[in-house]
């Protein structure tokens, strides 16, 4: 080919933002591997903010002949690994050899004729078979294929879910019992990136290593050979102006009556592709059906997907937008990489859902029980202004005096100046996990106590808070998700949390500046389940905002509802079901958020917690809202009771 021949052909690949052409970064590392054109480049440890560096993979058309994976990585201490998988191509489809997504769904198989490279970390050379695990979801240590050489824990044959997000990009040499690389849980902000067998052992493909923390850095390069390779310039569609939702014709529906979801899309302004997109829904339901197919969309052509539920409960309908070549379309949302998804549903006679199994038949007796517990230990507390001179409001660390093993701790604020008996009073609780927890700055007009669930100390750095996560831990599971200490509810970790509660509402009513009648508590998800706990127990509380509340009718998976994410249920757990606390609720309660999309509060436990409520309430229900995410200007419903804005 003539040197203009060629310059014409590398300013024609440049105006595509595509390779046409060797990979340097692969050929620099291995000489042998010529022929391969550059089809996704990115950085796994900021693959969840950032996506693809780049992607190729619509501008490149042929047969697929041969696929390949560089993995390059530098530790904290300069020393650099990298490993360079190849192998016949188990896809035609580019959108399914890259990081598995919501569009390439579930891939578990053998690969045939396996080139490993490397230097040092994996063994090199032809195999005849290697296997790999990609995809988005979830997944378990079960070796469901029966992968030669796999042990039933996390390594060469596991069993992936068909829902979650934590995410499996693996390539594995299961005859030499070894994983070649692996990149898992990458739709999070720590994931696994390693190159051999993990070290650590245990888990050999990486799983739960949060070892990208320990790199400087990290390349990945999905590579392929063409035949009859053909590279078109494609026009890029600016995925942060789609709208994409769905809306149900109405909430609530009649027992085999048909629920219509009309699914839309808004390219924003831009022209529309030529080849129109689709989404790949998934029904599911209280009734234990499951449908799921793929729908083309475009601006000009809705799509309803019609279905029906026989009894009370929800209906859930779940669907990923997927650009024409089928892969998972994603936006950019504060510095984020986000799916573009519907995730929502609606109800049957959802004012009949009840709770699946009765309460505990002592439910009241258990609680006094605990109460007395509670005033044995004298109310002693220390609060440390934390504030500068004269701010307003005035900022003060507390700790409190408690029964069971930790103390309250938590911020106060109190405008400063206050009389006694001039203001109202609130507690704040919050969501799962171990947190930096922060000194507000701006409450005022009230007494606002900010408490965590924990008792732990207050103004530490990350490190402490998360290795105090770690030491919560019992038998392997994350606090309160352990089925032998929630057998017994005084020992179950939600027993501490109530204790904790009750005292920082004991705690706020001595203060002499609280007016001694309006007593608030709020809190979203675990926040939201004390919320519960707070308005149940203490009947001086005279107003309750719970959110998203969690661990709403534990026992509901048990007659077939959808399950959330929330500890298993074993009996003891009656005690702290929001929904039996509910029952107990005197002030008026709003639920500010029920998301139709939000599983790891399913929306059928959030009907058991609203139907209970006899006070005076307010649910608001919103389409496409899942637990974290909100769609802007939702489908929402606003069912109230007695509830007197």
């Amino acid at each position: 080919m003539r040197k203009t021949q060629l310059a014409y052909v590398a300013a024609f690949c440049a105006s595509l933002s595509i390779a046409c052409a060797e990979v340097p970064e692969l050929l620099e590392l291995v000489p042998q591997a010529k022929g391969y054109e550059l089809v996704y480049k990115l950085n796994p440890k900021n693959y969840a903010k950032e996506g693809y560096q780049v992607d190729n993979s619509e501008g490149i058309t042929g047969e697929v002949v041969k696929i390949g994976y560089l993995l390059k990585t530098t530790a904290k201490d300069g020393s650099k690994t990298w490993a360079f998988a190849s192998f016949d191509p188990f896809t035609q489809d580019l959108a399914k050899i890259g990081v598995p997504d919501y569009g390439s769904g579930t891939i578990q198989t053998y690969v045939n004729n396996m080139e490993v490279f490397g230097n040092g970390k994996v063994k090199t050379g032809k195999f005849e078979k290697g296997n790999i695990e990609f995809w988005p979801y979830n997944y378990g240590g079960a070796n469901v294929m029966k992968i030669p050489n796999a042990t039933g824990a996390f390594d060469f044959g596991d069993e992936p879910s068909k829902d979650g997000g934590y995410g499996s990009m693996q390539i594995h040499n299961y005859l030499q019992k070894e994983t070649v690389v692996a990149f898992n849980n990458f739709n999070q902000g720590s994931p696994d990136i390693g190159i051999g067998n993990n070290p650590a052992g245990g888990h050999l493909d990486w799983t739960f290593s949060k070892s990208a923390e320990k790199l400087e850095s990290a390349e990945l390069y999905v590579v392929a050979k063409f035949k009859n390779a053909k590279f078109q310039k494609v026009t890029p569609i600016d995925s942060n102006k789609i709208d994409f939702r769905a809306v149900s014709d109405k909430l609530d529906y009649s027992p085999n009556e048909e629920m219509t979801f009309t699914f839309t899309i808004d390219f924003g302004g831009q022209p529309a592709p030529k080849k129109p997109y689709s989404f790949k829904w998934t029904r599911t339901g209280d009734d234990g059906l499951t449908e799921s197919g793929t729908s083309e969309i475009s601006p000009d052509k809705p799509v309803a997907i019609k279905t029906k539920l026989g009894k009370p409960g929800f209906v859930r309908l779940t669907a990923n937008l997927l650009n024409s070549r089928g892969k998972q379309v994603t936006k950019t949302s504060k510095d984020k990489k986000e799916r573009i998804f519907f995730d929502g549903g609606a109800g049957v006679e959802i004012s009949k859902i009840k709770e699946a199994v009765p309460e505990p038949e002592d439910f009241d007796a258990f609680w006094q029980k605990q109460k007395e517990r509670l005033k044995k230990v004298p109310m002693k507390y220390k609060m440390e202004k934390v504030s500068a001179e004269g701010a307003n409001p005035e900022v003060y660390a507390v700790t409190i005096g408690c029964a069971g093993p930790r103390p309250v701790t938590g911020y106060l604020t109190i405008p400063a100046g206050a009389a006694e008996k001039s203001l109202p009073a609130q507690a704040s609780y919050h969501g799962y996990g171990t947190h930096v927890q922060k000194a507000p700055k701006g409450w005022g007009g009230a007494i606002r106590f900010d408490v965590n669930a924990h008792g732990y100390d207050l103004g530490k750095d990350k490190q402490y808070y998360d290795k105090f996560f770690e030491g919560i831990k019992s038998n392997g599971h994350i606090y309160a998700f352990d089925p032998k200490q929630n057998s017994n509810p005084e020992e179950a970790y939600f027993n501490g949390m109530v204790l904790r509660l009750l005292r920082s509402l004991e705690f706020l009513k001595s203060l002499p500046q609280w007016n001694g009648k309006d007593l608030k508590v709020s809190g979203g998800s675990q926040g939201g389940l004390q919320t519960i706990w707070a308005a149940g127990l203490d009947p001086d509380v005279t107003e309750a905002d719970s959110s998203i509340t969690w661990c709403c009718d534990f026992a509901g998976p048990t007659i077939g509802r959808l399950g959330g994410w929330r500890p298993q249920y074993v009996p003891a757990l009656g005690y702290y079901d929001a929904a039996n606390h509910g029952k107990r609720i005197k002030c008026k309660t709003v639920i500010s958020r029920a998301g139709l999309g939000d599983y790891t509060c399913p929306p059928s436990g959030l009907a058991v917690l609203y139907n209970n409520i006899k006070a005076p309430k307010k649910i608001k229900w919103v389409q496409g809202s899942t637990h974290g995410y909100v769609p802007k200007n939702p489908q929402q419903w606003i069912i109230s009771d007695k509830y007197d804005n």
